[in-house]
């Protein structure tokens, strides 16, 4: 208890030297006090280093946003600082075990090994790349977020320490939905940077630019896939849970999350949300689970239904162009025009235009034009402002053509096939979790990795770059947690029930 007093202390003190540097950002201060002491007050931690990892938790929410500010624009993030000692304090208290390293874990685990493959081939790749500078850099970004994934791993070793993680990231959502919906109204109560005031628009207008919510995010694309990933948690919660009063809470949020979802304007979120809803219902009925089926049919029927009524009123109609304007969706919405421009054209100006123009460079890039190899770490924006025909857009807007045209061909379908292969794994965990508890705290949360890892198929097409996404991230790690430690989660499933 003398413990947690003096560490409440140190993190005020903490936080008012922050807020002293940046007293314009009290709003984000104010998070980060509320939370951290959440966290060493309400979280069932071990150790300083199981404490820290939570912290870093909550900084992976904030991002870019929390930083310890030196000169100009020049920060560091305190998500950086914070895992980097972890890193270095894991990694020391690893060396004084004296471990025996055998190289056969190597081969027999193929999540390591393809991590293995893509660390030397990134490294390789600096041979080829253009721009020896720009790789370096990515390269740093790379090992950020991957120290980032495997710390997640490594403090989710058992359904206790999985239940503290979700606790984590439920408590960090709820404000971030409020901040969102003060945001929609026009008040800008965090003045952080994103897309819109380091171009002017603020200043240029139009003036609804102010009421897209953006949070802690750059851009409203990044915080569409947040919410998205949020909303695959959100709803097997409620249907999972039998808590009433927990399980109206979590209607608000799902109800919050899908009104800053609205107000973002990421079409792709979107499309990824009413697929994600329909997959729920799928998946279910699949799996002949009737009473969950059920469940998901109301989450899923409400959302959707008030995503439609919502279309219905004139104010939101410039939040709800995009997508009214994609040819396919427009079909089915409620508010369908009658003539609907195409899509996308190549070469021409236009978020979708643009996207499908660099697809096709970078497609023909490594394919046609003898870049098989790929063109080096972080070097694919450098291809594509040679081509030209991108309107000024040099970062590739997909994880999956910023591998294709970073690594090349082969790189590219190993991926896949990894990815393929975290889902099927998943799927089987979540098979295996119906026989020993189907209201389990790991059917449960495998079912949402496998919801969020679906949908981002898709969503990651959304951000102009996903690699230093740290939700992406969190869901490897998360995955690669249960999947590995499959008999552990299955074991201890038959007395821990989803709360």
């Amino acid at each position: 208890m003398k413990d947690k007093k003096i560490l409440n202390i140190i993190y005020v003190l903490f936080i008012l030297g922050n807020l002293l540097l940046t007293p314009s950002l009290f709003v984000l201060d104010a998070y980060a006090l509320i939370m951290g002491l959440i966290i060493i007050n309400h979280i069932r931690w071990e150790n300083g280093q199981e404490l820290l990892y939570y912290f870093v938790l909550l900084f992976s929410v904030m991002d870019f946003t929390f930083n310890l500010p030196l000169f100009g624009r020049l920060n560091i993030y305190y998500l950086h600082i914070a895992l980097f000692i972890l890193i270095v304090w894991m990694l020391v208290s690893f060396l004084k075990k004296k471990p025996n390293l055998n190289p056969k874990q190597l081969t027999q685990n193929k999540y390591l090994l393809f991590l293995s493959i893509f660390i030397a081939y990134m490294v390789i790749s600096l041979i080829w790349a253009e721009s020896k500078g720009m790789a370096i850099k990515y390269m740093i970004n790379y090992a950020i977020m991957i120290c980032f994934m495997l710390v997640v791993f490594k403090f989710n070793s058992n359904q206790q320490k999985l239940k503290e993680t979700l606790k984590i990231l439920a408590y960090t959502l709820l404000p971030i939905l409020i901040i969102g919906a003060i945001e929609m109204t026009g008040f800008r109560i965090m003045p952080v940077r994103n897309v819109f005031s380091d171009l002017g628009w603020y200043v240029k207008g139009p003036e609804y630019l102010k009421t897209i919510p953006e949070v802690f995010f750059y851009n409203p694309n990044n915080y569409g896939v947040y919410l998205i990933m949020a909303m695959t948690f959100i709803l097997p919660f409620i249907v999972y849970n039998k808590n009433k009063g927990l399980n109206a809470l979590f209607w608000l949020m799902q109800l919050g999350a899908l009104l800053n979802l609205i107000f973002s304007t990421s079409r792709t979120a979107y499309i990824v949300m009413l697929l994600t809803m329909v997959g729920f219902m799928l998946f279910f009925f699949l799996m002949r689970e009737r009473e969950k089926f059920r469940k998901a049919v109301a989450v899923a029927m409400a959302t959707i239904i008030v995503f439609y009524g919502l279309s219905f009123m004139p104010d939101l109609t410039l939040y709800y162009g995009k997508f009214n304007d994609t040819p396919l969706v427009n079909k089915l919405s409620l508010m369908a025009k009658k003539t609907v421009q195409p899509i996308a054209e190549f070469e021409e100006e236009g978020s979708t235009s643009e996207r499908m123009t660099i697809i096709i460079d970078i497609t023909k890039g490594v394919i046609t034009q003898g870049h098989i190899q790929g063109f080096g770490v972080n070097n694919t924006g450098v291809y594509l402002k040679k081509v030209g025909n991108t309107h000024g857009i040099v970062n590739p807007h997909s994880l999956w053509f910023e591998i294709l045209g970073d690594f090349g061909i082969g790189i590219f379908l190993y991926l896949i096939f990894i990815y393929l292969n975290l889902l099927w794994d998943l799927i089987k965990v979540y098979k295996e979790s119906l026989k020993t508890n189907p209201y389990g705290l790991t059917s449960y949360t495998a079912m949402s990795l496998i919801a969020a890892l679906g949908g981002f198929i898709l969503t990651a097409f959304a951000p102009s770059s996903v690699i230093s996404f740290p939700q992406m991230w969190l869901l490897y790690g998360l995955s690669a947690a249960i999947i590995l430690r499959r008999k552990t989660f299955l074991q201890g499933s038959t007395s821990n029930h989803l709360e």
